[in-house]
């Protein structure tokens, strides 16, 4: 998948990631995004923690909230820096002084494969045109 010109800040999630990016969006069955999945039952709303602490609060993103890093966000986050080697304290930090489509645009042109022009998936660092390897996500280089 290519880039689009004007970023879609409904792919933003909640928690601050930015669903374009993640490879079930990406994929061959795309994933609509956190926020598009709002007609689905009240179980799956009720499982995102992070879209029911932002919604109760009157958030778009964790990042507006003045108690971040909660202990959930903490935990979170520990997962994505581990895991992925994506900071979402940075991202948050980036967020805030951006705004959402600036942060967007600023992601997908970091995310765009150079050799083919379509979007690096951030969990696996693997383009989503040519298939190549990104040292990003679980493909980035061991430390």
């Amino acid at each position: 998948m290519k880039p689009t010109t004007q970023p879609d800040t409904d792919l933003l999630a909640p928690c601050g990631l930015n669903c374009t990016l993640c490879y079930r969006h990406l994929g061959k069955n795309p994933c609509p995004g956190c926020r598009a999945r709002l007609s689905e039952p009240d179980g799956y709303r009720r499982k995102c923690v992070m879209r029911a602490c932002t919604a109760e609060q009157g958030f778009f993103t964790c990042a507006e909230c003045a108690k971040r890093p909660c202990k959930r966000m903490k935990a979170f986050a520990k997962r994505y820096r581990e895991g992925y080697g994506v900071d979402l304290d940075a991202d948050a930090a980036a967020l805030r002084s951006l705004g959402a489509e600036a942060f967007l645009r600023r992601q997908l042109a970091a995310h765009t494969c150079r050799d083919c022009g379509h979007l690096i998936d951030l969990h696996f660092g693997r383009c989503s045109g040519c298939g190549k390897q990104y040292p990003i996500g679980k493909g980035r280089a061991p430390v």
